[in-house]
């Protein structure tokens, strides 16, 4: 690394366990490490996180002093500014927590705190693939569906710390009920449960000979689903539905936003072939002409590694 720029650290704590990772410059990981242990508390869940800090810090010959700061990604509603996590629909014990606080005393390291879809968006408008963008909408397909805004250069929060929630956008005014409990959310549609949920219910009204042949085949998935569109009715019927909801959510966002980039991620993006091009032709069908004629619509770059990349970037940022 060149001159004085030291390293920084950034945390997942999420459904797919903890990760820390040291990140130095443009973005680039140093080191890696991670536990699949998701911890039976809070208390439990921090201390896992410290521990896998310290193999790094111990691995790499470190000191805290030679940090930048750490940056945590977290899978749940947090309220960023005072570091604090609303709760974890996961783990018991999050309500309220000062998780940023805790781990900053633990390292006297500056800690920031951020949700785990918006540090992804800063990831990806920071190194990934809405670099070079000045305003960016992301939306993250995956066991949810959530996303980031970037305003001017600046990850936008809201009065309460709900700004980026693209899940609970309503699509349908009679729909099927998300997990916030109210109908029609494009979640209820576009997450990879409700992908494979809708291809089931059509399976059940389809011949025998085509349920056992989608089930003995590795089973329903989302790549399946978007494989099997030009040549399987009930597949084609879904993904027709979950792009319409995408792109009436995305070409509202374009029309008020005025965005100059839309980045997809999570793992639906990935598995479903060509999702890009599909939500940019409904952008450009339902959203206002003048909006949707200048946005870029692209599939995320940095994968995994975008939240803690982009939680990363906030903890340099805040040094």
């Amino acid at each position: 690394m060149r001159g004085q720029v030291r390293p920084t650290f950034g945390i997942e704590i999420g459904g797919r366990g903890q990760r820390a990772v040291l990140i130095g410059e443009e973005g680039r990981i140093l080191d890696s490490t991670h536990s699949i242990d998701r911890g039976s508390s809070a208390p439990a869940i921090v201390e896992t996180a410290c521990l896998l800090i310290e193999q790094i810090i111990a691995r790499r010959n470190l000191s805290t002093t030679s940090l930048q700061g750490i940056g945590i990604a977290f899978g749940g509603p947090v309220d960023a500014e005072r570091g604090i996590t609303i709760r974890s629909h996961r783990t018991n014990g999050f309500e309220q927590f000062p998780l940023a606080s805790l781990i900053e005393e633990r390292f006297g390291v500056r800690t920031v705190l951020e949700n785990d879809a918006r540090a992804a968006a800063l990831g990806e408008f920071t190194f990934g693939a809405g670099r070079g963008s000045r305003n960016m909408v992301y939306l993250h397909l995956g066991s949810g569906v959530g996303g980031g805004i970037i305003v001017d250069g600046r990850l936008h929060h809201g009065v309460s710390m709900t700004s980026g929630e693209l899940g609970h956008m309503v699509v349908t005014t009679n729909g099927p009920r998300c997990s916030c409990g109210k109908p029609g959310h494009l979640e209820a549609y576009a997450s990879e449960g409700a992908i494979v949920e809708r291809m089931r219910l059509q399976l059940a009204a389809t011949s025998p000979e085509t349920k056992a042949n989608w089930l003995a085949q590795h089973g329903v998935t989302v790549k399946r689903i978007f494989d099997a569109y030009e040549t399987d009715a009930s597949a084609k019927a879904v993904v027709d539905e979950t792009i319409q909801v995408i792109g009436l959510a995305i070409a509202n966002l374009v029309t008020a936003l005025n965005p100059d980039a839309v980045i997809l991620g999570g793992h639906v993006t990935e598995a479903a072939m060509g999702l890009p091009g599909m939500v940019r032709a409904k952008i450009r069908q339902y959203g206002f002409d003048a909006a949707a004629r200048h946005v870029a619509v692209a599939s995320a770059q940095l994968g995994a590694d975008s939240g803690v990349i982009g939680a990363a970037v906030l903890a340099s940022r805040a040094s």
